[in-house]
């Protein structure tokens, strides 16, 4: 037996496991403590929930469960390293999809500066502009502009919740403070709402209305002309739809374009996130080498997802705005099916 670090969608669980070369076998009782489930009759059980279990013997013998297969039968990627003595079990992209699809906005729960969390549905009542950026983004000079629509529109229902995906709460901090933001201004070390919301590039914004429902999904727009010449988007129709949005209810998608104008998670997509979480926690623990492999297996799975590509650099000591960035924008910059259709509609206002 020897000491095993499981991350479950982030969460480190430690257990104790058999490690016998690629493969790792977890005892029944550590997997029920761990993850909550156990091997019984009917199948794989948490709880009433039941998974059938087709070949007890892949999954199962004297040694423990075998978390590769495991993973499998609960439909979860599993990025593993066994020399590291880590794993991490991801969201599985059939589930991730349903809720996406259900245009229902996933809570979450997010710390801002000073350490107080704050909850999306915190904001139920009030129209909320989800805002994923980054210190590593030009994006993070949009934030006053973000703040001055809140200080207009605040008082009619409206608040922005901005959130920085980024790997410490000391590299926002110049932008956000420079901004004196008074609505919600979060810091997201574990790229959750990314995860929540398949976020795949910065800034990317998602309308929600009262009820906490998506009425225009991802998109990436702009709240300052600053980069115009790089990204070709002017600010000013994207701020008037909002200003519609909120005063007049304008530019909201009925639920079949906001679905069809969705980005949706693949099962690569999330086994992608599943080893950038791993290779985060490495580089936390000082396994700067492991973390690489990781993060560089993320980048194969999801090319076009630059919170993982971009978003790596400056963790991996790289310039996120130098030569090795316009080397990726060649590539050609993640776009999302809503930036096909102008800023203020289709709607159904």
């Amino acid at each position: 037996m020897t000491s095993f670090t499981l991350l479950d969608d982030g969460r480190p669980v430690a257990v104790l496991a058999v490690a016998d070369g690629d493969r790792v076998r977890i005892p029944p009782a550590a997997l029920r403590e761990a993850l909550g489930w156990e091997l019984r009759p009917q199948g794989l059980c948490r709880g009433e929930r039941c998974v059938p279990v087709r070949d007890r013997a892949a999954l199962s013998d004297e040694r423990g469960v075998d978390l590769a297969a495991f993973a499998r039968a609960i439909d979860r990627p599993l990025a593993l390293d066994a020399a590291e003595r880590a794993a991490a079990l991801g969201s599985s992209a059939a589930e991730r999809t349903a809720q996406l699809a259900s245009l229902e906005a996933p809570d979450f729960a997010l710390p801002d500066l000073s350490g107080r969390v704050h909850r999306l549905s915190d904001q139920r009542g009030r129209k909320v502009l989800l805002l994923a950026y980054a210190s590593w983004c030009g994006c993070r000079e949009d934030l006053p502009a973000w703040q001055a629509l809140y200080e207009e529109l605040g008082a009619e229902g409206f608040v922005p919740i901005t959130v920085a995906l980024d790997q410490s709460p000391a590299d926002a901090r110049p932008y956000i403070e420079r901004a004196r933001p008074t609505h919600p201004s979060l810091i997201d070390t574990e790229h959750r709402v990314a995860e929540l919301y398949h976020v795949v590039n910065v800034p990317t914004q998602i309308w929600i209305d009262e009820a906490g429902r998506i009425v225009r999904p991802n998109d990436t727009q702009f709240g300052t002309d600053t980069f115009t010449a790089f990204h070709g988007k002017r600010s000013g129709p994207y701020l008037a739809a909002l200003r519609g949005w909120v005063r007049e209810g304008r530019g909201v998608l009925d639920e079949d374009t906001a679905r069809r104008h969705q980005l949706l998670p693949t099962p690569e997509t999330q086994l992608a996130r599943a080893h950038r979480a791993l290779a985060w926690w490495l580089h936390r623990q000082g396994r700067t080498e492991a973390a690489e492999r990781h993060f560089a297996r993320a980048a194969e799975l999801s090319p076009g997802d630059w919170t993982i590509r971009r978003g790596a650099m400056p963790i991996r000591g790289e310039n996120p705005m130098g030569p090795k960035f316009f080397e990726l924008a060649k590539e050609g910059v993640p776009r999302y099916p809503m930036e096909a259709l102008p800023p203020d509609g289709p709607g159904a206002g």
